[in-house]
């Protein structure tokens, strides 16, 4: 008896030592609901309603999880808005409540980014490599090298974000946006044709909406730019020959059929496809 009295005594003594220390270990349900609600706010680009749903987090939450995940949505938010000073200081205190936070690490080094220290972005996007490299859940694997790709083409480093997204697609090849992020860092990166062939993967694979045609057609569009060396519409079609108008004008027409609207797609239909 007395050695179950002591044991659930000292129990209960550590409980309230972790509760002081860090809040509770796991969020609620309604922490989690509001978590995920500001994520798919990040996601679509709302985000001053991403920051409010943060805010209200760190508000009203008081476990170690839910407010580390609300710095890096929150962080995640304020580089969307460009306010990067906020959003470094946001990064930096979810890392204070875990170092290893990969989500917190990326938003940090987005942030630096945008305040112009490509030096201190570069080492923290090596200790998400460090990181990566030990998690073994593979999907979150494949999405983290993705994002290390984002930042490392925001970096210029285009040899690098093509490896981190082959490894993406290498651990997770169902996810097709990560083809359409394959072809967005090779026409980054001026290889146009490469990218052309990422988009047509990712069509092939299912993505057939407006999103990949739009990415295809654009990437076409700068092909034949680069090629005659300008981007006066009218002058482009002059200079391109009969088959290269013909495939041209059947992927404009195609990308129109799946809800594309561009003013500069459409300007090239004008002056090309008569």
């Amino acid at each position: 008896m007395k050695h179950t009295l002591l044991l659930a005594g000292i129990l209960s003594a550590a409980l309230i030592v972790s509760q002081c220390k860090s809040g509770l270990v796991t969020m609620s349900n309604g922490c989690y609901n509001l978590i995920s609600s500001g994520e798919a706010h990040n996601k679509s680009g709302n985000y001053t309603a991403a920051l409010e749903e943060f805010n209200q987090v760190l508000k009203k939450c008081d476990a170690y999880d839910a407010k580390e995940k609300a710095f890096a949505g929150k962080a995640s938010a304020l580089n969307g808005l460009k306010q990067y000073s906020d959003a470094l200081d946001a990064a930096n205190q979810g890392l204070r409540i875990d170092k290893t936070s990969i989500d917190n690490l990326l938003e940090k080094a987005i942030a630096e980014l945008g305040l112009g220290m490509p030096g201190e972005a570069k080492t923290d996007l090596g200790a998400i490599t460090d990181l990566t490299s030990k998690n073994q859940h593979v999907a979150q694997r494949a999405t983290i090298y993705a994002k290390l790709a984002e930042v490392n083409t925001r970096l210029h480093n285009y040899d690098q974000a093509l490896h981190n997204i082959e490894q993406a697609i290498s651990l997770d090849n169902g996810n097709l946006n990560f083809y359409i992020q394959w072809g967005d860092i090779n026409a980054e990166a001026g290889n146009f044709s490469a990218a052309i062939d990422n988009y047509n993967e990712a069509i092939a694979k299912g993505k057939n909406d407006a999103e990949a045609w739009k990415a295809k057609t654009a990437a076409m569009v700068k092909m034949y730019q680069k090629k005659y060396n300008t981007d006066n519409a009218g002058i482009l079609a002059k200079k391109m020959n009969a088959s290269e108008k013909s495939t041209l004008c059947t992927t404009i027409q195609t990308s129109q059929e799946k809800g594309v609207k561009d003013m500069a797609i459409d300007l090239m239909q004008v002056a090309a496809c008569k």
